[in-house]
């Protein structure tokens, strides 16, 4: 027996969901916000490096929440774009947010960190100096305000052969490196206390009689 509901034919199965094309506007839109963000954290990486306002480590916390938020929008749009299927669109989301994060760490090399601090802290560095030259820095100093945001540790001090600051030192206190400043030219042979128990070299001049010593 035949019933006027099963006849006819089956329902035909709905087509495969297309992905989102990699040319299309909303395709170009996921791949911009997938990577843009990372470019955008270099001028923040910057600011970290010499904050305006709250210090070395209020720049370096705005920094790691900037670095989280921008990596939550980077892996939320390539895993979007895989549960849509745009495969195009998440292959080339992933390039170039791998180009992108390549491009904003490398503002932070070593090198360019220290450049960056020499030429932001110039005429305070350049200040101190003098004073230095003049006689009037002996052991311990008090960094003035200019040149804090330099110093998280606030270690410092003048000697009769050098003035040095420094900028970085470890969790124990006890490895540091930072900038020395020499009225002649230091030699193979220089010597550096960077921190309570620990000595540095000069590496390179960085200007005006600043060296870098690790």
């Amino acid at each position: 027996m035949t019933f006027l509901w099963d006849s006819g034919d089956p329902p035909a199965p709905e087509p495969a969901r297309r992905g989102t094309p990699v040319w299309s506007r909303r395709g170009l839109l996921q791949i911009a916000l997938s990577c843009a963000g990372w470019l955008l954290l270099v001028p923040q990486i910057r600011r970290a490096q010499a904050p305006l306002v709250g210090g070395f480590y209020v720049g370096v916390s705005i920094l790691l929440v900037a670095f989280l938020l921008v990596a939550l929008v980077s892996i939320t749009v390539i895993l979007t774009a895989c549960v849509q299927r745009s495969w195009g669109v998440a292959a080339v989301s992933l390039v170039l947010t791998v180009t992108a994060i390549v491009v904003a760490t490398r503002q932070d090399s070593h090198g360019d960190y220290v450049d960056h601090q020499y030429r932001s802290h110039r005429a305070a560095l350049a200040a101190l100096a003098g004073e230095y030259r003049a006689g009037r820095l002996n052991g311990r100093l008090t960094l003035p305000p200019e040149v804090r945001s330099l110093s998280p540790s606030a270690y410092a001090y003048a000697s009769r052969d050098v003035l040095f600051v420094q900028m970085w030192q470890n969790w124990r206190a006890e490895s540091g490196t930072g900038l020395a400043y020499f009225t002649t030219p230091p030699t193979a042979q220089t010597v550096v206390a960077t921190a309570e128990g620990d000595f540095g070299r000069p590496q390179r001049e960085v200007g005006d009689g600043w060296w870098w010593v690790s």
